[in-house]
């Protein structure tokens, strides 16, 4: 059987060396803004991913200090922090078409991020 469903160990890893030669805010926008919202999505329809959610959400907060995850959901809502930010922020909008889907997808990762930010962060969240 594989074990995909530990990957998040191995992008914990990718996730410190990262930091070390980026900084802790590309590290937390791989982490957090890419490989923990993936896995929040997957988790929904793969029970393995969904055991192994609390232990990759522990990982992060011995990984970041609450302050560093708190700053970086405060950058991605205030549109600092480039891919996902635009997806709160709407991306690009030049036509004039409403796109259901694309309205549907943003709210979902909406949905995400603050499920994310409850999970990491439970007291920060208002």
């Amino acid at each position: 059987m594989s074990e995909f469903h530990r990957i998040w160990i191995d992008q914990c890893a990718a996730a410190e060396g990262i930091r070390e030669r980026f900084g802790v805010n590309d590290a937390l926008r791989y982490l957090v803004g890419e490989k923990l919202l993936l896995f929040m999505a997957v988790s929904h329809e793969q029970p393995q991913f969904a055991a192994e959610l609390p232990q990759f959400v522990n990982r992060i907060r011995d990984l970041f200090e609450t302050h560093e995850i708190v700053s970086f959901f405060a950058a991605l809502e205030a549109g600092q922090v480039p891919d996902p930010a635009k997806l709160l922020n709407g991306g690009d909008s030049e036509g004039t078409e409403i796109d259901e889907d694309a309205i549907v997808h943003a709210a979902e990762k909406m949905l995400l991020v603050e499920n994310a930010r409850r999970l990491l962060v439970p007291d920060a969240v208002d």
